[in-house]
């Protein structure tokens, strides 16, 4: 009897488990279901875009050409000069090359995503083109930009971008200046020199010109009266000037990135136009910023969740 229940016990406990199989296998089939119907939607833009992508990868040098030559050397440009520059010379000249690139990239939004402009937008920075490709290349170019910005939107645009990065406001005629440098370079802070003229000070040389060597694992900077500070990755540097037209150097204009704020009329436009709007409709401004940075939180969590949805895709092995 003892060995019969035992074997009783046996096939039941078997049985138990084949049914709890079942159901995590129903489980996960009614999951599975439910993903392919939730991602159906996805798959036609998807596979359209892998399609794309295929495509812009032969295109890709070329287009890294352009931007890159975007952002190194027309920002001291207005609109139609950049446009110009873009369309006739750098173009003209990749083609002739037979080096492939796109006819009509939009340097733009190759660079960056609407979800970044939008809180570039929230931060004070106007929507119009010249205005958003003067925030790529001070967010993008490898030297330290310079804006001109007569009217001090640049300045007010990047207080408020670094208003959260502990950002380090001074100019070249306050007597803390070189401390304010060395604590910004040392602890990784931004830093935001004001009202410079068209001669910048010496003791900045080696910093535009980003001469790091390391100690170890440590970055220095050697200053040109020969002291080491320490440098850390997270420093940058933007110098502003109210000067509308200012005449740089050769030499120092190899070594920054000056970029054009001046306000242009459509940016004027917009600014008027939100003035005359929170003078007249304060509520109806008020909604505006709201939608604005409402819109602009759920186009970023939307890049987020795609992009960790596929990356859960693509890096998944066994059951989702």
């Amino acid at each position: 009897m003892d060995a019969m229940q035992a074997k009783f016990d046996e096939a039941m406990a078997e049985k138990q488990r084949l049914i709890d199989d079942a159901a995590a296998t129903q489980a996960r089939m009614d999951a599975a279901a439910a993903l392919i119907t939730a991602l159906a939607g996805e798959e036609v833009r998807w596979t359209e875009q892998s399609k794309q992508f295929a495509a812009q990868i032969q295109r890709l040098t070329g287009d890294c050409a352009m931007a890159s030559s975007f952002t190194s050397y027309l920002g001291p440009f207005n609109k139609e000069f950049r446009d110009l520059l873009l369309t006739r010379d750098f173009f003209g000249d990749l083609s002739k090359r037979g080096i492939p690139v796109t006819a009509d990239l939009d340097v733009a939004r190759f660079l960056v995503d609407d979800s970044e402009i939008g809180e570039w937008t929230l931060q004070g920075l106007p929507t119009d083109e010249l205005s958003i490709q003067n925030g790529i290349m001070t967010t993008r170019a490898s030297r330290y930009p310079v804006l001109v910005d007569p009217q001090g939107q640049g300045i007010n645009w990047i207080k408020n971008r670094e208003a959260e990065n502990n950002l380090k406001v001074t100019n070249l005629n306050e007597k803390r200046f070189r401390d304010i440098l060395e604590e910004s370079m040392s602890y990784g802070l931004p830093m935001l020199i004001e009202n410079i003229q068209e001669e910048l000070d010496p003791i900045l040389e080696p910093v535009l010109e980003k001469r790091i060597v390391r100690k170890g694992k440590q970055a220095m900077i050697v200053l040109s009266d020969g002291k080491e500070v320490d440098y850390d990755d997270n420093f940058t540097l933007i110098c502003t000037t109210r000067l509308p037209n200012p005449h740089y150097s050769p030499e120092l204009s190899a070594k920054v990135t000056v970029i054009d704020f001046t306000v242009t009329m459509v940016g004027l436009e917009d600014q008027l136009l939100g003035k005359l709007i929170l003078k007249e409709k304060n509520e109806l401004e008020v909604q505006r910023k709201t939608l604005v940075e409402e819109v602009t939180t759920y186009k970023r969590k939307i890049k987020q969740l795609e992009d960790d949805l596929l990356f859960r895709l693509s890096n998944s092995q066994g059951n989702l």
